[in-house]
């Protein structure tokens, strides 16, 4: 709690993302997909992560305000972040209670050594790899929503959890998955026999000065094994 205080986390924060800014500054042209539309998602976000140097901005915590829920020893669980930029989101979530030997990252491109390059459309991991994965706006750079989707479900193992932040915004040209309902994405985790825990939106005005919404989903991975009591309860 001491560390989550904004003096405290802001100094901690600021030292741990400095070590690495050698390899924050060198993200920019290192690409690891081959197509246009990734490359361009790539760009983008590389040029933020480099221009920014240090990331001040905690948006990422509700992720693990609600991966946390409900309230259980996360110690053991094996955790993937997807899309963090930087060493901030795992800090982040060891300050939640994960441990930090459990942290993994995947991005476009790597600003410190448990961030490692992989596209999350077509991840490397094996089948049922991770207990809980987090997510935070980082869908809207997906070319196929279903198949980012349908990657997460595959890495985690049954019971587990995964919340993710997506932003739906019709007037949005570049990101294709902005452009993606909330309605499709239920439609889609129906789908995938995915069960929602926990949702909230909220609308806003965003800098280019359209409309847009914001949606939270945390769905959990039934175990075959486990019948529950009351269903109605996850």
């Amino acid at each position: 709690q001491l560390l989550r205080t904004r003096v405290i986390f802001d100094i901690v924060s600021f030292v741990l993302q400095a070590r690495d800014l050698r390899r924050t500054r060198k993200v920019e042209r290192n690409y690891i997909v081959e197509d246009d539309y990734h490359r361009d998602v790539h760009d983008y976000n590389a040029a933020v992560t480099s221009g920014k140097g240090i990331t001040t901005t905690r948006r990422a915590e509700d992720m693990y305000h609600i991966l946390t829920q409900p309230p259980r020893d996360v110690a053991n669980e094996e955790l993937l972040i997807v899309g963090p930029r930087n060493i901030l989101e795992l800090y982040l979530a060891w300050l939640h209670g994960f441990s930090w030997r459990n942290i993994r990252g995947i991005d476009l491109y790597s600003t410190n050594p448990k961030i490692q390059p992989m596209n999350m459309e077509d991840m490397s991991f094996e089948d049922g790899t991770f207990d809980a994965i987090s997510m935070a706006a980082t869908l809207a750079y997906a070319d196929d929503t279903f198949k980012a989707l349908s990657e997460a479900n595959r890495v985690l193992r049954p019971g587990g959890r995964f919340v993710f932040a997506v932003t739906y915004d019709p007037a949005d040209e570049r990101w294709r998955g902005s452009r993606i309902t909330g309605a499709e994405i239920r439609e889609m985790l129906g789908r995938l026999g995915l069960e929602i825990y926990f949702y909230s939106s909220r609308d806003k005005i965003n800098v280019a000065g359209d409309q847009q919404t914001s949606h939270r989903f945390a769905v959990r991975k039934p175990d075959p094994e486990i019948v529950p009591l009351d269903p109605l309860a996850l």
